[in-house]
């Protein structure tokens, strides 16, 4: 699924944020040496006698030291977004070669035929394409390793590299904002690719709000933005937790922006299985405040941007920011990338108001769990999510797959249903029942509608005693895989409902098939057939599993 040619490893818009962010850093860093001359001199203008020659004096060594950390950061950053302008130009360039591959497809394929000489040819551009980009490395070396200086300076300034110091006079940043869509996926990407590098990162830098959770952005440009976001929150609600002036709602945020910050540093140490390399990890979806408290956040192991299988994973009751761990993602990441080999993402998508125990003190979280109002919200929010990042795929399409759990898969069967959401693939474990009639209801349909459901897990028989469906049922018509618990009757039956991502488990080795499109992998379990009658897997002695 890749192209024949590659990219340069670091996505540009990577390359971008981190200038963006020294661009930022450097800003703050003049404004606190300002603050402090600033408020030196008031000091000085309150002394008199032998105090006030030496309070005049004071701020000179700081504000010197100061300004120097300001310039080497907008150096640095300059300097940076300078190869990525470079990186961008040879990407574009693999792109026309991409592009002539295909193009070759009906050419004679023989030893002495067209497409050799074809190929060589695109080699030969391949390697004059390297050959720049390796040109334009040694150029921004020797620019670092001589730091700043008026010279270099002024070839970044003139060639559009260094950021404004302030966005909000310059014209090219304030054009830009002023065009920014608002709720259309597409014509927010169709926005962010009209824009300039110099645009993008002086956006990413000053106006990270506006971006972080805009879908129709590439997930690279969101994960800089809310990462941003995140560190200027953290700042500003420790400062006022040791002032002792935080609110309720604020010391919930804080607590959300805590654990989120220990996920993604968990996030951070997980390795690929097979390449044995540290894996992506991106702040998809980021506000601490969200639901009361509860919060809305999405974290992704893998480049969303890149990944060929993306699987997003849709939690039910009992979750919230707080109950966000790193296991399951790592286990269905793990798992999908031996069953193909292929690049994967997987989105921990925490990005509604699930029914859960530290809400309960909100009116309607006890409601939703005997309701579908909570979960209709949340398609709402999952469909719109989804259709942003097919939107950003859709010049690469990615084979994605949502994964409802237990409420999570009502959730989930709403947005299919009702919502036009359009995965590749939907998959319901420990499902306590879907509202549709059939898996031909959903826009996944009966050959891409899979069911997990453990015959000894007690949530899933919600289905055949409430209105809505189970969907392990034969007249759903859904596909059912086997995802039997090795060790099911030891310990709470519940015990049952939480282990379709266990290692080696059943449910984890199909769920990394379907994820990956390896559907003739995929171990099919017998339909239930009613209420009341017994489950086919009950007996059937369940095994371990693993690509």
């Amino acid at each position: 699924m890749s192209d024949f040619f590659e990219h340069y490893p670091a996505p540009v818009e990577e390359l971008v944020g981190i200038a963006a962010q020294l661009s930022r850093h450097a800003r703050d860093t003049t404004s606190t040496v300002d603050d402090v001359k600033k408020d030196m001199g008031r000091a000085a203008g309150a002394v008199d006698g032998d105090l006030k020659t030496p309070m005049h004096q004071a701020p000179h060594p700081f504000e010197l030291n100061g300004r120097n950390v300001a310039e080497g950061g907008r150096f640095a950053s300059g300097v940076l977004m300078l190869f990525a302008q470079e990186v961008k130009n040879y990407n574009d360039g693999i792109d026309q070669l991409n592009a002539q591959i295909g193009d070759s497809a009906g050419v004679d394929a023989t030893p002495d035929g067209a497409l050799t000489a074809r190929l060589q040819s695109l080699y030969a551009e391949q390697a004059r394409l390297e050959a720049d980009l390796d040109d334009d490395a040694a150029l921004v070396a020797g620019m670092l390793e001589r730091g700043p200086n008026a010279t270099d300076m002024e070839f970044l300034r003139r060639n559009g590299h260094l950021l404004t110091v302030d966005p909000a006079t310059d014209p090219a940043v304030r054009w830009a904002l002023s065009r920014m869509p608002e709720g259309d996926p597409v014509a927010m990407r169709n926005w962010w690719a009209g824009l300039t590098l110099a645009q993008q990162a002086a956006l990413i830098a000053y106006y990270p709000q506006r971006l972080g959770n805009a879908d129709g952005l590439p997930a690279e440009v969101r994960d800089e933005a809310n990462r941003l976001v995140m560190d200027l929150d953290y700042q500003r609600l420790t400062a006022k937790q040791d002032a002792g002036t935080l609110t309720p709602l604020e010391a919930r945020a804080l607590a959300n922006i805590e654990h989120v910050r220990k996920q993604i540093a968990a996030r951070d140490a997980h390795v690929d299985p097979l390449s044995g390399q540290p894996v992506p990890v991106q702040l998809y979806v980021y506000d601490p405040y969200a639901f009361g408290g509860d919060g809305r956040v999405a974290i992704a192991t893998g480049n969303l941007d890149r990944a060929d299988h993306v699987a997003i994973g849709v939690p039910g009751v009992g979750s919230s920011v707080q109950g966000l761990l790193a296991g399951t993602p790592h286990n269905i990441y793990d798992a999908s990338r031996r069953a193909s080999g292929d690049s994967v993402a997987v989105l921990d998508w925490m990005g509604y108001d699930s029914p859960n125990a530290q809400g309960w003190t909100q009116p309607g979280d006890i409601g939703g769990l005997f309701t579908d109002g909570m979960a209709d919200d949340g398609a709402q929010r999952l469909a719109a999510d989804v259709a942003g990042l097919q939107t950003i795929r859709s010049d690469d399409p990615t084979h994605l797959t949502v994964i409802g759990s237990s409420y999570g898969s009502t959730t989930a069967g709403i947005a299919a249903a009702e919502y036009g959401m359009r995965p590749d693939d939907l998959v319901f474990v420990g499902s306590p029942g879907i509202d549709a009639d059939s898996a031909g209801d959903l826009t996944t349909g009966h050959d891409h509608t899979w069911v997990g459901s453990a015959s000894q897990d007690p949530i899933t028989g919600f289905g055949s005693a409430t209105p809505n469906t189970d969907p392990a049922e034969a007249d759903f018509g859904a596909q059912r895989f086997q995802a039997e618990r090795v060790e099911r009757h030891s310990g709470s039956p519940l015990d049952n409902h939480g282990g379709y991502d266990d290692p080696n488990s059943e449910g984890l080795y199909n769920i990394g098939a379907i994820v990956t499109g390896r559907y003739g992998d995929v171990h099919h379990a017998e339909h239930r057939h009613g209420y009341g009658d017994p489950d086919p897997e009950t007996f059937r002695q369940p095994r371990q599993l693993h690509h």
